[in-house]
C-alpha cells in the first residue's frame, strides 16, 4: 500500500519525509493489523510493504495519519479479507452423551479453517472415526460428508455400545 503526501492542489510533495501511520479504520471482524504500521515517506510517498489483517471480513478500511499536516487523516476504500487455504479441522459441535445405538444429537460439526482460524469455503470430504473406544463400540451413520462453506455436519452418527 502506498500513501502520497500531497499539497492542497493534489501534487505530491516530493521532498517530504514525514512519518505516516496506518491503522484499521472500519473493522468488521475485530481483526488485528500486523506489519510495519509507521514508515517515513520517501520522495513524498510512504510505502507499506508488509501489512496484513488476521481475520476474514467484509468492508475493512485503513486510515493513514500524518500529524504534521493540516488535514492529517485519509481513509481507504472498503476492501475484504478472505480466508486463506484450508489448514486444519476444528470440532465446532463436540459429540454429546447418548444412549448406545441412539443418534448423537446435536449433530457433530467440523469446521475447515485456515492457519489463522478463519472459516474457509472448502467443500472437501471430511471423515470421522472413533478415537478412544473403551467398550469396543462401532460407529454407525454417515461417517464421510462433503463440507458446505467450510462446515461438515454429521447428523446420523451413533455408537452401538455404552
Amino acid at each position: 500500500m502506498k500513501v502520497s503526501i500531497e499539497d492542497s492542489s493534489g501534487t505530491v510533495v516530493a521532498n517530504s519525509t514525514d512519518s505516516v501511520t496506518i491503522a484499521i479504520g472500519t473493522n468488521p471482524s475485530s481483526g488485528t493489523l500486523s506489519g510495519s504500521a509507521t514508515v517515513n515517506a520517501v520522495n513524498g510517498v510512504a510505502t507499506f510493504s508488509n501489512l496484513s489483517i488476521n481475520l476474514a471480513g467484509t468492508g475493512y478500511t485503513l486510515t493513514a495519519t500524518d500529524s504534521l499536516l493540516t488535514n492529517p487523516n485519509t481513509t481507504s476504500s472498503a476492501f475484504n479479507i478472505t480466508a486463506g487455504a484450508a489448514n486444519k479441522l476444528v470440532l465446532l459441535q463436540q459429540p454429546t452423551n447418548a444412549n448406545g445405538g441412539a443418534t448423537i444429537a446435536p449433530a457433530v460439526t467440523v469446521q475447515i479453517q485456515d492457519s489463522l482460524g478463519n472459516l474457509t469455503a472448502s467443500t472437501a470430504s471430511v471423515t470421522v472415526a472413533i478415537g478412544t473406544n473403551p467398550s469396543g463400540g462401532t460407529l454407525s451413520g454417515t461417517k464421510t460428508v462433503n463440507a458446505v462453506s467450510g462446515v461438515a455436519t454429521f447428523s446420523t452418527l451413533s455408537i452401538d455400545k455404552a
